[in-house]
């Protein structure tokens, strides 16, 4: 009886190498060709005494059917989030120019501009108190009373000026806004406008990212309003 050659590829130290293998996208991807080329190979040296097993020949096609599956759908998936990163973008560069409402009434002020910021009255109001406060002490620095207010968004602009008229240093402030509202003080949602210069792709969150005149940024998601 002649020897087995020691180097033959059983089915279990072919099953072992499925294992362990790594699939990437480099020149040693086991494609198609590849997998049949060892495939035959394997079935050519197999012991004659001890042939493949119905069950393992189909195991080993299955398995590679679902490396297969799983490497194209990866491929579809990376062309997906390609595509929906070109289209944020593309959709994303109409924002540029635009003013967008932050909300948590907290943003640059002073220094001789006037900044926007936007008021949501959930109902109407007999009256509508504005204050704007120092975002580095906290002190108060210009507070205005408003008359009477339909329900809805109303916008503001404050010329950077303290209640004397004094104009006030460039820097971060807080707005806030009160309404009263059938006899009762409520305190009203409020944010601040500020203008879009450039967006980018944020790959972490696979969102778009919003940089802002001001030097700030912020994720689309925390957006309010948009307006011109």
């Amino acid at each position: 009886m002649t020897a087995l050659t020691p180097n033959i590829l059983t089915t279990e130290s072919y099953m072992a190498q499925q294992r362990n293998a790594v699939y990437n996208n480099g020149e040693d991807d086991l494609d198609r060709d590849a997998f049949l080329q060892l495939f035959t190979a394997q079935l050519k040296s197999q012991n004659p005494l001890d042939p493949m097993k119905n069950e393992a020949f189909v195991a080993q096609l299955a398995q590679f059917s679902s490396v297969e599956g799983i490497k194209g759908m990866q491929a579809s998936l990376e062309t997906l989030v390609s595509n929906l990163r070109t289209d944020s973008l593309l959709t994303g560069s109409s924002l540029v120019g635009k003013k967008v409402a932050i909300d948590g009434g907290v943003g640059s002020g002073g220094g001789g501009g006037v900044t926007e910021t936007m008021v949501s009255l959930p109902n109407d109001a007999d009256s509508l108190i504005l204050s704007v406060y120092s975002g580095s002490d906290g002190s108060l620095v210009y507070r205005e009373e408003i008359g009477a207010l339909d329900a809805g968004e109303h916008r503001f602009g404050w010329p950077g000026l303290d209640a004397n008229g004094n104009q006030m240093p460039k820097g971060e402030y807080r707005f806030t806004a009160s309404a009263i509202i059938d006899g009762k003080l409520v305190a009203t949602p409020t944010s601040v406008l500020n203008e879009v210069a450039s967006v980018t792709w944020n790959p972490s969150n696979q969102q778009l990212d919003l940089q802002l005149r001001d030097g700030s940024s912020v994720s689309l998601d925390g957006i309010r309003t948009i307006s011109n």
